[in-house]
């Protein structure tokens, strides 16, 4: 029997449990989005005391759906880039770079909290050039760690939200400033979703909500030297992707209504 890991995380960084939760749900599906085909043994192997994952079922294909598209960015990214680097800030328990063979001549470097990244070592066995480097996003002293030389993809699944506005142009400002050449791709929400978010009982219970939403015309503003590639609904991702085919009409219908066409949106964006 594997040895199992005892995680104690609180607030946002609790989430990442909810997430690798539905990605080992999509995994052992029948058609899997995603298939990520490292989420059920990490899972297994961690031993928590988040109570209440198995409310967030209804929602793996939603974040199935997410990592798709952001790992078909990434590897877009990498066939281009060769001598690249890629920056997954708020990494989590992603396996993304083994989903997407992160080729050797590229420098990809996992960042999180100093507490999850310890958990991700002990999970994870990942090559030498995918370094994992603890720190909040938000932090500067981290940093130092990224070559300034290189074209550099930044990744940001299910973390802008969760940063204040400020942090979140901070943060983009220091990708756009401290590279070369620098592309994003990052999810974000609808003002309404972000209100709602504050009053999701799992939410409460570990202190934590939105508190970023997407606003085009303030991030065009205040981001001008960027160039947007993508914007995807989520919504119509899962009208194409959906395994239970039968609800993709419903989903196409629904997708109409403005409030859902908006409520989770991918980005990417370059610079100019």
């Amino acid at each position: 029997m594997a040895h199992t890991e005892k995680v104690d995380l609180r607030g946002a960084a609790a989430t990442l449990l909810m997430t690798l939760y539905m990605r080992r749900l999509d995994a052992r599906s029948r058609s899997p989005i995603l298939g990520d085909a490292y989420a059920g043994e990490v899972y297994d192997r961690i031993e928590h005391d988040v109570h209440g994952l198995w409310q967030f079922a209804g929602d793996a294909a939603t974040i199935a759906c997410r990592s798709a598209v952001l790992d078909g960015w990434t590897r877009d990214f990498l066939r281009t880039e060769s001598h690249g680097q890629v920056l997954h800030l708020g990494c989590g328990l992603d396996s993304r770079p083994l989903r997407v063979a992160v080729p050797p001549t590229v420098r990809w470097l996992d960042v999180d909290q100093p507490e999850v990244i310890d958990i991700r070592r002990r999970l994870y066995s990942f090559p030498a050039h995918v370094e994992q480097v603890p720190g909040s996003v938000t932090d500067e002293g981290w940093w130092g760690a990224v070559d300034p030389g290189r074209p550099t993809l930044a990744i940001a699944e299910g973390l802008f939200m969760y940063l204040r506005p400020a942090a979140v142009h901070a943060t983009v400002d220091r990708i756009v400033s401290g590279t070369p050449r620098a592309a994003l791709a990052f999810d974000a929400v609808s003002p309404w979703t972000a209100s709602v978010s504050r009053w999701t009982p799992t939410f409460r219970a570990l202190g934590t909500g939105f508190h970023w939403s997407w606003n085009p015309a303030d991030f065009a503003h205040r981001h001008n030297t960027l160039r947007e590639l993508d914007d995807v609904s989520i919504i119509d991702e899962l009208t194409i992707r959906h395994p239970r085919v039968w609800l993709r009409p419903l989903l196409s219908t629904a997708g109409h209504l403005p409030m859902l066409q908006d409520a989770m949106r991918l980005h990417r964006f370059i610079t100019r």
